[in-house]
């Protein structure tokens, strides 16, 4: 496998990581709430930097997921449906795991985290060829 196409299915992985860690958050009987929405934002924002990867897009460190979203959208426009859901998550990538200010993540909210960064990750998924796919446990 090419070095590409290993870095495309390393971030990949880690993302879904990230998602099976919210969702482990979200399974205590006292759901850590700011936890899921945080690796909701990872798994975000790792998903569309290995998208970005595969199409050997260079991106700074950012934890901006709509930012990320309108490099995908120049090369992939139906990923705009994703800007709005995007935007929320970026919140969670920092202020939610910081005293002062602190942001409260509520359920609901954490389980809306959850279903915008499955989607997003799901949609990547889809866009990439299969030998990207991180492999089945």
């Amino acid at each position: 496998m090419s070095p590409k196409m290993e870095l495309v299915r390393e971030w990949l992985t880690l993302a879904d990581d990230d998602l099976r860690l919210a969702e482990l958050a979200m399974k205590d009987s006292e759901p850590v709430c700011w936890g899921a929405a945080f690796h909701c934002q990872q798994a975000a924002e790792k998903s569309l930097k290995a998208f970005l990867a595969y199409h050997e897009f260079h991106v700074e460190k950012t934890h901006d997921i709509e930012f990320l979203l309108g490099l995908c959208r120049e090369i992939l426009p139906e990923i705009e449906r994703f800007i709005e859901k995007g935007s929320v998550l970026t919140g969670y990538a920092v202020d939610s795991r910081y005293p002062v200010p602190r942001v409260e993540v509520t359920e609901q909210q954490s389980k809306e985290a959850i279903q915008a960064a499955r989607s997003i990750y799901e949609f990547i998924l889809k866009s990439l060829p299969d030998l990207t796919k991180p492999p089945q446990e």
